[in-house]
């Protein structure tokens, strides 16, 4: 199973691109609480200000490196088919292209920070704060683009990851904004009614987003586009093909599955729940558009089912969150012959 797996699962860059990207949100969090608690001089007599500034600076050049590195697997990666020009131009990706251009704009924008940081002596300090204010938009958008793009949104790690984050910032806004005398209450006053408002927005957009079911397709995730295939089946024996596909939960929580075999694009698989005059799930076998065989069958991890006088076991590979709520996943098609 492990060899299996390992042949026929996502590739390693898959785990390493969602490791990196939630270790850069992580890191990107505590630049910004640092930043703004630094901003209130919160430090005491005993520890000089240039160390909370190097912590912040060191920080902030931990994230940048992460989100590099991020972006390099995202690439390297072939499931989502994301090129070069996809993480440098903030529009027009096939996958996702939405949340993947927010994820754009907030490196960029970090990458601006960092750039004007280093030149803060050529550029005068009322620039650099200008442009400093921005790592206020990167961090949202790097959680949106984390909660949009991401296969993990459903999973509880995920979730917490991010409700964490986002209380950390929102105690630090806090500390700051309550600092200050009379003439800069309207501001404060305004920039808290803002913080609300977004917190407000953003709670809706992920309740009724990425948290809810069939965000999948919602999100922009381009369905397998098969190549040309012979119109008969191109194995003469029993054979094992990789799957890849789709989990869809709809509104009344049903579930769906559509596969398609890597090798043999003809060959595709739907499964979905028991009726209420059924006791098994039902997988429909089909050619192009001829279906071979709709059959009961049994669903875990692995599915077994014979079609005709083929037997076939599908072994699925993906998050556990994908398989109960919905998303990517990959699988392995095991049959006893061809299925024509």
């Amino acid at each position: 199973m492990l060899l299996a797996a390992a042949s026929s699962g996502p590739s390693p860059y898959w785990y390493m691109t969602r490791g990196l990207g939630l270790c850069a949100l992580i890191v990107l969090t505590g630049t910004v609480v640092l930043g703004i608690v630094t901003s209130i001089r919160w430090t005491d007599e005993a520890t000089p200000g240039f160390v909370s500034a190097n912590m912040h600076r060191n920080l902030s050049l931990i994230a940048i490196s992460l989100v590099l590195l991020h972006i390099v697997t995202t690439v390297l990666d072939p499931f989502a088919g994301i090129t070069v020009r996809d993480v440098l131009v903030p529009v027009g990706a096939a996958y996702r292209p939405v949340w993947l251009g927010l994820g754009v704009v907030a490196f960029e924008v970090m990458v601006a920070i960092v750039v004007t940081s280093l030149l803060r002596d050529r550029i005068g300090p009322q620039l650099w704060r200008l442009i400093h204010w921005a790592a206020y938009a990167s961090w949202p958008l790097a959680v949106v683009h984390g909660m949009g793009t991401g296969s993990d949104a459903r999973s509880p790690f995920m979730i917490a990851v991010v409700v964490w984050s986002v209380v950390a910032v929102l105690v630090a806004l806090f500390f700051r904004l309550r600092r200050g005398g009379a003439a800069t209450l309207g501001i404060r006053f305004a920039a808290a009614a803002a913080i609300g408002l977004a917190l407000f927005i953003g709670g809706s957009w992920a309740f009724s987003g990425p948290l809810a079911p069939g965000w999948s397709a919602k999100a922009g995730t381009p369905a397998p586009t098969p190549s040309p295939s012979p119109t008969g089946p191109i194995h003469t024996g029993a054979f094992s093909d990789p799957l890849i596909g789709v989990v869809v939960v709809d509104k009344n929580g049903y579930l769906q599955i559509s596969m398609r075999d890597t090798i043999d694009t003809a060959l595709t698989i739907a499964i979905r729940s028991p009726n209420s005059n059924e006791t098994l799930p039902v997988v429909a076998i089909s050619r192009d558009t001829r279906v071979l065989c709709t059959v009961p069958a049994s669903v875990s991890d692995t599915l077994y089912a014979v079609c005709g006088s083929t037997r076939l076991t599908i072994t699925f590979y993906g998050s556990a969150a994908a398989m109960k709520n919905g998303g990517n996943i990959s699988g392995q098609l095991t049959t006893s012959g061809p299925l024509n």
